[in-house]
């Protein structure tokens, strides 16, 4: 079993694997290249036959998703114009077929912790590995919980510069302070954060940060968290039904997520769902005032609140709408390319620091 949850382990298994797949064909050895805080994990040159070395930058991606798809491009493309490379890879824990043909497709390099890969040339198909099933994790990291992923949330939302105490934390998530000072304390030893003062912290990779918190939104708290999916039995359009729901009761409490809290950030109108935040005590009430019925089909999803801060006042708008860190990670948790699209424009208009 291999611990991979640090970037530095998973490009150096999953480089060591492509090591492998590569064969006689072609050497890969890691250089010394300085990187930027915000910049790939490593750098290598990858040596063919009969040409000149190409300069390639590694990137650790532990979850890849279709909804990612966009942002990864975003960040290649800057790379190779910061940096001046030829050539940008992806370490992953794992790739699917299907998302390998999609890499392949957008011409995206990658290798994998199962030993999956794919690296082309003008010319030349080096390697293209796919259907090797990932091993046994050794365990999930402390952030990979629960608290984890309500500490990630804080931390972003009040990101680039923390100005809060772990009492704050606390307060606002109910995780115990002995959990986020360990989580807090990694975090720094990793070079995620750094202290500049007590109680304040600065976010100086925030790209990382950010994954972490989806991978753990979507694989822990999202689970955790959710009341129920629902259909309208009223009004079918999600603006009316909101309208509609707040003559029936005060929605000052019920905070609005989802595809409908991503059209009001983007000034869009494609939502095909909603998702609302609500105390698990006023579930009840929501679904009466909201007119919702239960269906596993339904475009409403309900949700407990999970800190005490995770929507804002916006135009005027009640309910209050998610703050952009929450839907990005909402969004970016499915395997829709359509809502990795609207997650990335989200990023550029709300969260521009994040880099």
């Amino acid at each position: 079993m291999v611990n991979i949850d640090r970037h530095e382990d998973l490009v150096n298994v999953s480089m060591q694997l492509l090591r492998g797949a590569l064969g006689r064909s072609a050497s890969l050895r890691k250089v010394g290249r300085k990187l930027g805080a915000n910049g790939p994990d490593a750098a290598y040159a990858l040596t063919l036959p009969a040409r000149e070395e190409i300069q390639l930058l590694v990137s650790a991606w532990p979850t890849l998703r279709p909804s990612l798809l966009a942002t990864v491009e975003t960040e290649i493309e800057r790379w190779r114009e910061d940096a001046e490379c030829e050539a940008v890879l992806l370490a992953s824990e794992y790739v699917s077929e299907s998302l390998a043909a999609k890499l392949r497709k957008r011409r995206i390099w990658f290798a994998d912790a199962a030993g999956n890969a794919y690296v082309e040339v003008p010319g030349s198909l080096l390697v293209y590995v796919v259907g090797r099933r990932p091993a046994a994790r050794a365990g999930k990291a402390h952030w990979m919980s629960e608290q984890g992923a309500k500490v990630l949330y804080e931390l972003l939302a009040c990101g680039p510069l923390v100005e809060a105490t772990y009492r704050d934390v606390e307060e606002s998530t109910g995780v115990s302070l002995g959990m986020i000072s360990k989580l807090v304390s990694e975090w720094v030893k990793d070079g995620i954060l750094e202290r500049r003062s007590r109680g304040t912290y600065e976010i100086v990779h925030g790209v990382r940060l950010l994954d972490m918190w989806v991978r753990a939104y979507a694989d822990t708290l999202q689970p955790k968290i959710t009341l129920g999916r629902y259909r309208a039995a009223g009004r079918s359009n999600l603006t009316a039904m909101i309208e509609s729901a707040e003559e029936e009761m005060d929605l000052d409490h019920v905070t609005v997520g989802g595809e409908y809290a991503a059209d009001l950030l983007t000034g869009e109108d494609r939502a095909r769902g909603l998702k609302l935040y609500v105390p698990e005590d006023e579930r009840g009430r929501v679904q009466r005032a909201f007119q919702l019925v239960p269906s596993p089909a339904g475009n409403v999803e309900m949700c407990e609140s999970f800190a005490g801060d995770i929507g804002r006042v916006m135009g005027g708008i009640a309910p209050r709408v998610a703050h952009p860190v929450l839907v990005v990670g909402e969004l970016l948790a499915s395997n829709e390319a359509r809502l990795g699209k609207t997650a990335a424009e989200i990023r550029r208009k709300h969260l521009a620091w994040i880099r």
